[in-house]
């Protein structure tokens, strides 16, 4: 990967500009992060729909999408997600590598953001209404999906059962909202929120393309609003419960497969053990859910785990029979001890997979942004080979560390 050239344009707001000439298209995304809360989630969540629909320079979707068109297509996309446990709206805009395209995307991401259509400090009805709707279908959608729900209800219990005071109990929520917290929001207390965000929120913008850094940076510092302080910080702790082995289950009537979801704490390990460990669990063929939980005893239709290292939490995922529920929680749980003393060739391979997954970042200009927005979320240096390296160091000690520091705490399974 290129380097990177970071310029903070005012108090809490930095632009990063990766120049790579290889790419035929060039890339420009808006991070703006806020707290994670479902009130913010919520309006978040509602603005992007009501931002990407157009402003005062383009009051409809037609004519936004007339204006891209003439820009040789470009593709514009507005949408919230968290990480870690804060909570991000992004803006994202891809578009060809054209000297005279460049100012008018600029022109383009910064009327969105700044000029929404608005009367009288309050959104209008028009563009709220279509947004309340179509964020209030994306909400519902989530109780049809039965594997995705099983996930967020687990993470939505596991944060119940944290310690009051523990910032990641925001980690069980939604990055699109609650359907009960969007019932309470007006077109003037959106605005009130857009207006607190757009002031205040720390904002990092990436530009990955053919373009020197400092042209970049003219381009960006014509936007108008870039001004103002807005350094916020939002702290994520790992998850710390009270109890453990609380078992919830839900009966959908009509399902022929039963979602299992098992959350784990863990205390100790760094993000590099992390990901060597979830590699072990049930990355590639050779992982161990897969060949002890469906290769040897059949237990499952599918089986997979994530690791989020900065709040600590693991999860395991599968599709089984109901039947065979409480010896598939057996196995799982037996998996992850047998890790503890794994074999040195088993780590060795594991890493070599972890590292062959982050050599091919420089070759994506959407994994390049991602992979450098996480390393300032997580204040690591956003340096690839670094990062692999510290990889390949991880040693069967910090694996062995880390899974003696796991807890179960959240049984959660769709029937």
């Amino acid at each position: 990967m290129n380097e990177i050239h970071t310029f903070q344009t005012s108090e809490g707001i930095n632009l990063h500009c990766i120049k790579d000439n290889k790419f035929t298209h060039s890339t420009l995304t808006f991070f703006i992060r806020m707290e994670l809360t479902k009130q913010n989630a919520t309006k978040a969540a509602l603005l992007s729909f009501i931002i990407k629909r157009g402003c005062k320079e383009y009051p409809s979707v037609s004519v936004l999408n007339r204006k891209l068109q003439e820009l040789y297509g470009c593709e514009l996309d507005v949408f919230t997600f968290k990480k870690n446990c804060q909570l991000v709206l992004c803006l994202d805009i891809k578009f060809i590598n054209n000297t005279e395209i460049l100012p008018k995307v600029f022109s383009i991401a910064g009327n969105l953001l700044l000029t929404p259509k608005i009367f009288l400090n309050r959104f209008t009805e028009v563009e709220f209404s279509n947004g309340l709707f179509a964020l209030s279908k994306k909400i519902s959608s989530l109780y049809n999906d039965k594997n995705q729900y099983a996930t967020f209800r687990l993470f939505e219990e596991m944060a119940n059962n944290a310690i009051p005071d523990n910032t990641s109990r925001a980690f069980g929520v939604s990055a699109d909202g609650d359907l009960k917290e969007l019932s309470l929001v007006t077109p003037s207390s959106l605005y009130e929120f857009y207006s607190s965000v757009i002031s205040s929120a720390p904002i990092d913008v990436y530009f990955v393309g053919n373009k020197n850094a400092d042209d970049i940076r003219m381009y960006f510092e014509k936007i108008p609003f870039f001004d103002m302080a807005r350094k916020k910080i939002y702290p994520c702790n790992r998850l710390k419960c009270i109890n453990s082995s609380k078992k919830h289950v839900v009966d959908y009537k009509g399902l022929n497969q039963t979602i299992l979801a098992i959350g784990y704490t863990f205390s100790d390990g760094s993000m590099y053990a992390a990901e060597v460990f979830n590699e072990l669990l049930s990355g590639g063929g050779n992982s161990v859910l897969f060949n002890d939980i469906r290769q040897q005893n059949g237990l499952c239709y599918s089986i997979s785990s994530n690791v989020f290292p900065q709040s600590g939490v693991i999860s395991v995922q599968a599709g089984i029979d109901e039947k065979n529920m409480d010896k598939t929680i057996t196995l799982i749980n037996q998996c992850i001890k047998k890790l503890e003393n794994c074999d040195e060739n088993d780590i060795k391979e594991a890493k070599e997979r972890v590292i062959s997954k982050y050599n091919i970042i420089p070759d994506i200009p959407s994994d390049i942004i991602g992979f450098c927005f996480s390393c300032r979320l997580n204040s690591v240096l956003p340096n690839i080979n670094e990062y692999t390296d510290k990889i390949g160091a991880v040693s069967k000690g910090e694996i062995s560390a880390l899974v003696n520091s796991i807890n179960e705490q959240i049984i959660y399974s769709i029937n």
